[in-house]
């Protein structure tokens, strides 16, 4: 199997899943879980342990109900693997803007890997992200992640 086909057989996979999800997780962001971005960041031509592709979940979430609690107005962004091989490590960067107030910025997610965040004050109102980086296997080359975008409610 070709590594377009490949691709396209796991884009046609997971992006209808991505989009049943963006649209049931409808709702004030205050009393949601975590929200995924549009769909898991794929990255693609870094063979480990056989596989061809990674993929890395990527999540914002706002609002006092989160554990730990976060303040009005702040998006706690998070990364971690979804499905195996699980990289070495990784460098992943979140951008973000907000489309109310016009307050934008970029962080990079910080923590022990696998699992990182980064807890961001984007002001109160609608917030769009995309999240990008490196990712490490260990075995081969430093690869690039395809981007992932998301919509928040801060």
């Amino acid at each position: 199997m070709t590594v377009a086909r490949f691709v396209h057989r796991i884009a046609a996979i997971t992006l209808p899943v991505a989009a049943c999800a963006t649209v049931l997780s409808a709702g004030t962001a205050a009393a949601d879980p975590p929200h995924p971005f549009g769909g898991p960041a794929l990255t693609i031509g870094c063979p480990n342990q056989g596989s061809l592709m990674s993929l890395t979940a990527l999540t914002g979430q706002s609002g006092p109900e989160a554990s730990p609690p976060i303040a009005d107005g702040d998006i706690r962004f998070e990364s971690r693997p979804a499905a195996p091989p699980i990289p070495a490590a990784a460098q992943i960067t979140v951008a973000w803007v907000n489309t109310d107030n016009g307050r934008s910025g970029i962080v990079d997610l910080r923590g022990v890997y696998p699992f990182l965040s980064a807890t961001v004050n984007t002001g109160v109102g609608n917030v769009i992200a995309t999240a990008f980086g490196s990712i490490n296997f260990g075995s081969s080359p430093i690869c690039q992640a395809n981007p992932a975008i998301g919509t928040f409610i801060a």
